[in-house]
């Protein structure tokens, strides 16, 4: 199984960072289909939440078969019969404003349905819900029963392919105890079903998942965690490229409805921590240049006998790292599409802004490299 791992080093590794955003996720797929027509091959590849399940799900087949499965995943989950209504604005006279405030309603529609009733091969509801008397049982303390996702995950990832595969592949969770992120990967050659539950485990919707003896919530619930672990984990001989695959901006028109104000805060939750980190990643690369050109203007001997220079000089001594964004800029902003809205034509119309925007993103690549 380490042999897997320890394949030969190339001059340029490329990473996916993958955050979580649930039927928004639709376009991480997109952009995974994008890389795969491209023949991109990742070398490492973080995601929480949709995008653990994603990469699950893309990683855990052979390569003539990703695309197809994650399809399939999308299918299976999807409410049906509500692409009809989808379109219906474009048969009727009604004008644009129309055409908004019908999307408003399917919008909660959609989603007060899932949330109500669940999704096929996701999530059904609870019977009974412990709101408020504790029953000594994490495991239960949810709305919604995520078993079903077990069964949908174990018919389409392999996960013997998933655990054996060249790409280094990492989920993250949430600690419920220490509110840490902690990433489970498959260099050890284990990554199992309920680490990838646990990552997409978004409270009080789902339960926390216990492994190893502690308890794990859904893993966007830490900034920019699958970011911060390719990042941290990126070799310092090698440049490392990272394609970020964020679903929430925190640009974005003002809201004068509570539905759209919904999807205003939260693209302005997840991409401002998002944000936050990429610039506080800039900073950091910028600082290390600083001390590095200090450092040079002082003489080799010193440098290398004093005790405080030398650790300086460690500092100093960063990963060569560029940011790709494959961001949703245009997310949810035109649509009204919600995270919740698991209907076959959200789900379309994210898949296909993924494919637009990795497309994009690879043209914006190849043209500095």
């Amino acid at each position: 199984m380490t042999e897997q791992h320890n394949h030969q080093r190339k001059p340029e590794r490329i990473a996916l960072a993958m955050q979580g955003g649930g039927a928004v996720g639709a376009f991480q797929a997109g952009v995974l289909e994008a890389l795969h027509e491209a023949n991109v091959e990742l070398d490492a590849c973080c995601g929480a939440s949709i995008g653990a399940i994603n990469a699950a799900i893309f990683f855990g087949n052979p390569h003539s078969c990703r695309v197809d499965r994650l399809k399939e995943f999308y299918c299976r989950v999807s409410v049906p019969g509500t692409t009809l209504r989808d379109q219906m604005p474009a048969f009727s006279a009604a004008g644009t404003a129309g055409q908004d405030d019908f999307r408003r309603t399917l919008a909660e529609t959609d989603q007060s349905y899932a949330m109500s009733a669940g999704l096929p091969g996701f999530f059904t509801r609870r019977l009974a819900v412990p709101w408020t008397n504790g029953t000594g049982a994490p495991e239960l303390a949810s709305i919604m029963d995520v078993r079903p996702l077990y069964h949908t995950l174990e018919s389409l990832c392999d996960f013997d392919e998933l655990n054996r595969s060249t790409t280094d592949v990492s989920v993250v969770a949430t600690n419920v105890a220490t509110g840490r992120p902690t990433c489970f990967d498959n260099r050890d050659g284990l990554l199992p079903p309920p680490m990838i539950v646990a990552s997409g485990s978004l409270p009080p919707w789902f339960a926390p998942v216990e492994i190893g003896g502690a308890w794990y919530w859904d893993g966007s619930l830490s900034s920019a965690a699958p970011l911060h672990h390719i990042v941290e984990t990126a070799p310092a001989d090698v440049q490392t490229t990272i394609l970020r695959a964020d679903l929430w901006s925190p640009d974005g028109q003002i809201p004068d409805n509570l539905s759209d104000a919904e999807i205003r805060q939260k693209n302005i939750e997840h991409g401002s921590r998002a944000a936050a980190y990429h610039e506080a990643l800039s900073e950091s690369q910028r600082l290390r240049s600083l001390l590095a050109y200090a450092l040079n203007c002082i003489e080799p001997a010193r440098r290398q006998s004093d005790p405080q220079l030398m650790n300086a000089a460690a500092l100093a001594t960063g990963r060569p790292i560029r940011v790709v964004p494959i961001d949703y800029e245009s997310s949810q902003r035109g649509s009204h599409f919600k995270d919740g809205q698991f209907s076959p034509a959200a789900i379309e119309t994210h898949w296909a802004h993924g494919r637009e925007a990795a497309k994009a993103a690879l043209e914006r690549m190849h043209a500095k490299d």
